[in-house]
């Protein structure tokens, strides 16, 4: 009986897989890439047509072998790893590995993970496309070319141990120069002018009103500027006269949009549900592989493949949401054609819209089995799927204009023109399924360049609702559209002035373009082609770790001090690549090699050629960084004078005596020079002396008086006990950058040891609901205090002054009893990294869950005591950071 091997990159795949397929079929998971560049110089031989040499996977070894005792008992092998261009680049991998003249090995792609889509992928096999083989190594040698060279001229120009990348570094002068955009801008005052009026009904009759905006005067727009023009123009309305000039009915269609692609999925998982870009891939990652819904015997996928830039869906599916529409919403919802969206001009096409795999499997009857991460995102698509192919909602639209004639001179103006606008939702269409949800990525595309299906007909866009919040009645005022209709007026008509509002004059000022979020910023990339759908969440990643930016509260991002530095020096240096343009268009090249069109050596020779040039250039030129300026505070230790010092953690004072004195100085947030300790009253288990809160790199830790004779260091204690054990509750960093916090049990790593974690800061405040002994802070628009506890279910508001009082270090919150070492928990040491520059993307946004994944299996399997000296270690060089900085 011929024996058939399948290979697919993940094991949870590999089981739904697995299932369907049955007997005559082995399915093994080759745990994403299985080799790669090594970490050297030398692995691109540039003058050799930029030939690699590739090595496996430290840690594959064991996989690889399984694959290949797998192989030699089958007939055939088929390679089914994602239908990417990082899935042809591990089949092409394996294929090398396990190749025999016997073996016939050929490439499937399964296109969502459910019993048809498995059938239709083995039903048709193909050969391995060299061409997107060839489009994956020239973006790796690129990363590679651009990642060791520049980083190491951002070492000698700045600072060492900082990197750069070849996508990265363009999205992070985005962010650069929108900050630089905002700090410039200069607001400029206006003011909106509105009135309420409501028509002259004879007395005892309901008059309904409305408010009208003033948009112009003496037939010219208006445009008030100054409160004195302003007070000017509502002393004339005050006194004027209102007659109903014209009106206008007619009806509105809001278009639904196209179903997800990538980076629509991810702005508006940004949006609405908080989601980071990686966390969202990661999610629908899980939702393509199977997610086990107790029946059929095992995992089914619930969406097709989350990395596409195509709104293009199946013939099957179409149909299958039609009928279903019909069924649960009836006829009047469902387009006499299908609705048939166009995907962008640079769109790969190769993969259908992000889609449930049946819209039968409603997000609601699916919820227990589901997390409620999954939830969420999950109904997020089913929701926009079965939109797309709705008939559109449509209004009933009123626009009054009205003339307003000042009573009597002497007036600002002869006459003014006012406009009141007012829709009510005639018939609901797709919105019927979105569930309050207002504004959607991507609908303006829908609205205008959506083409064929009665759902899809290029028809004015109704407009979406102000992002802005409008609190007061007088910020009405400024609006034209209200979501219902205008009172019954005919032409003629006179008004009268409502009190209140009556006349209503409101000040405002131009606001500065915001600051991108993540979803924003993967709307801006998408917008200038840079970048593809599998790269936007390693981009976005990739400039948080080397802490370039930082995001605000609310998600917003905001460039370091470094980060400006690494881009203003890199824009200096004029190399091609910091050109947002420049990138688009290697992007497309890039494309066309995938397509056959264009050579991978031509393309790289091409680049390598000018960018050598423009890097050899670039090294004559001065230094990036500051230079050093002299200070008035004495060094400690010498009297010497100290200076003013920019290193890549910030500004910092050294002695001018260096390196015959190493003193150094932290400085603080307003640059004047921080206490070097706070002293405690906590006792060092180690000598029985004082302990102090000294600063290094990582934050504040506590440090031995006896230092250098006892090294002893740990974490400062928050003051809150472990539920689970005693334990004190510390702070967990992990050492990479953009690697998430936790807080966990000081006794993670003692003989009985405590898993206990939390994600969000526990605060020295007992529950007044539950009597739990602390509360967690949460961090956005508003602060609050929550219980950890959710069955509790306690919340209150605080602000950033109360939350600072409460997580500052007192007297009494820590002492001997806390355990000494270790400020990095199993989970961080899974996340730390080498001090090696990064490579730019590794497989883009597949291959970062994949690196994840590997990560904490490998954390999960290390031996408690080499994670605990590990950690140790990580406890000491914090400490010596805090006591000297690199000068």
């Amino acid at each position: 009986m011929t024996k058939t091997l399948v290979i697919v990159e993940s094991p949870a795949k590999a089981k739904t897989i697995k299932k369907y397929l049955g007997t005559g079929y082995e399915v093994y998971a080759s745990k994403g890439h299985v080799k790669d560049l090594p970490k050297k110089q030398d692995a691109v031989d540039v003058s050799n047509d930029f030939t690699e040499r590739y090595e496996v996977i430290e840690g594959k070894e064991k996989v690889l072998e399984e694959l290949k005792s797998a192989a030699k008992k089958a007939d055939e092998v088929l390679l089914a790893t994602d239908p990417d261009r990082e899935g042809e680049a591990i089949a092409f991998h394996i294929q090398e590995e396990i190749k025999s003249p016997r073996l016939k090995v050929q490439r499937v792609e399964f296109h969502e993970i459910t019993k048809k889509g498995i059938e239709q992928g083995v039903q048709h096999p193909r050969a391995l496309d060299v061409n997107l083989y060839d489009a994956q190594r020239a973006r790796r040698v690129l990363d590679r070319i651009v990642g060791y060279d520049v980083s190491a001229l951002v070492w000698s120009k700045l600072a060492f141990g900082l990197s750069a990348g070849r996508v990265q570094s363009v999205a992070l002068r985005l962010i650069v120069d929108r900050e630089r955009e905002i700090g410039i801008f200069v607001p400029e005052e206006y003011w909106n002018i509105g009135v309420g009026l409501s028509p002259n009904r004879p007395a005892g009759e309901k008059s309904e009103r409305l408010v009208a905006k003033v948009v112009s005067a003496d037939g010219r727009k208006l445009e008030v500027t100054n409160g004195e023009t302003a007070a000017k123009v509502r002393t004339d309305l005050e006194s004027a006269s209102y007659k109903v000039a014209r009106i206008t009915r007619r009806e509105q269609r809001r278009n639904p949009p196209a179903p997800y692609t990538t980076s629509k999925l991810q702005q508006d998982a940004t949006s609405y549900l908080h989601f980071g870009t990686k966390r969202t891939m990661q999610i629908a990652q899980a939702l393509y592989e199977g997610i086990d819904l107790k029946r059929d015997g095992g995992p089914v996928g619930l969406i097709t493949y989350m990395r596409t830039d195509s709104t293009r869906v199946s013939d099957d599916a179409i149909a299958e949401v039609r009928q279903y529409v019909g069924t649960q919403y009836g006829k009047d919802f469902v387009p006499e054609r299908p609705n048939v969206y166009k995907s962008k001009k640079n769109a790969q096409d190769a993969h259908e819209a992000i889609r449930p795999t049946s819209v039968e499997l409603h997000p609601d009857a699916i919820r227990k089995h589901l997390k409620d991460e999954q939830y969420k995102l999950y109904k997020l698509i089913w929701n926009r799927f079965v939109a797309s192919q709705m008939m559109p909602a449509v209004y009933d639209r009123t626009t009054a204009e009205i003339e307003v004639t000042p009573a009597a001179p002497p007036a600002a103006f002869r006459t003014y023109l006012a406009r009141a606008s007012g829709r009510i939702l005639k018939f609901p269409g797709w919105l019927q399924v979105t569930e309050g949800q207002q504004e959607f990525a991507g609908e303006d595309e829908a609205n205008a360049a959506a083409a064929g299906g009665d759902g899809a007909a290029a028809a004015p866009a109704a407009g979406a609702p102000a992002a802005e919040e409008k609190s007061t009645e007088a910020s009405a005022a400024a609006e034209e559209d209200t979501e219902a209709l205008l009172p019954d007026m005919t032409e003629g008509e006179l008004l009268r002035i409502f009190a209140p509002p009556g006349v209503l004059t409101e000040q405002k000022f131009t606001q500065p373009p915001p600051r991108y979020n993540e979803g924003s910023l993967v709307r801006e990339l998408e917008k200038r082609g840079i970048g593809r759908p599998s790269t936007y969440a390693e981009i976005i990643s990739k400039v948080q770790q080397r802490a370039y930016v930082e995001k605000l509260p609310g998600g917003a991002f905001q460039p370091t001090e470094l980060g400006r530095f690494v881009v203003d020096g890199l824009v200096r240096s004029n190399l091609d690549f910091m050109d947002p343009n420049f990138t688009a268009q290697m992007e497309e090249e890039l494309d066309e090699v995938g397509a056959g069109k264009v050579m991978r050596v031509q393309l790289l020779k091409r680049f390598y050629k000018r960018f050598r040039e423009q890097l050899d250039s670039s090294k004559k030129l001065a230094p990036w960084k500051p230079e050093s300026e002299r200070t008035d505070i004495v060094c400690e230790e010498c009297g010497a004078t100290m200076l003013k010092k920019w290193g890549k953690n910030g500004w910092f004072l050294s002695c001018e005596r260096y390196p015959k004195c190493k003193s150094t100085r932290n400085l603080d947030e307003k640059g004047a020079a921080a206490a070097t300790t706070k002293p405690t009253d906590i006792i060092c288990d180690k000598c029985s002396k004082p302990m102090v809160i000294r600063t290094g790199r990582f934050g504040e830790f506590l440090s031995c008086t006896g230092y250098p004779a006892c090294k002893n260091a740990r974490p400062i204690p928050l003051g809150v006990s472990c539920p689970k054990c005693g334990g004190e509750i510390i702070e967990i960093r992990p050492r990479k950058k953009g690697g998430r916090t936790f807080y966990g049990c000081s006794n993670w790593n003692a003989e009985q040891k405590c898993d206990f974690k939390l994600w969000q800061k526990p605060v020295p405040v007992p529950c007044p609901n539950c009597d739990a002994k602390f509360l967690t802070r949460s961090v956005g628009k508003q602060p609050m205090l929550i219980c950890a506890d959710k069955e509790c279910g306690y919340k209150r508001e605080t602000n950033e002054e109360e939350l600072e009082e409460l997580s500052a270090y007192k007297p009494g919150m820590g002492g001997p009893r806390v355990v000494a070492g270790g400020d990095l928990g199993e989970e961080a040491e899974a996340e730390a990294f080498g001090s090696l520059p990064d490579d730019e993307e590794n497989g883009g946004g597949s291959a970062g869950a994949r690196g994840a994944k590997k990560s904490a299996a490998g954390a999960k399997k290390a031996p408690a005591t080499k994670v605990a000296t590990k950690a140790t270690k990580a406890t000491k060089a914090s400490a010596r950071a805090g006591r000297t900085s690199t000068s």
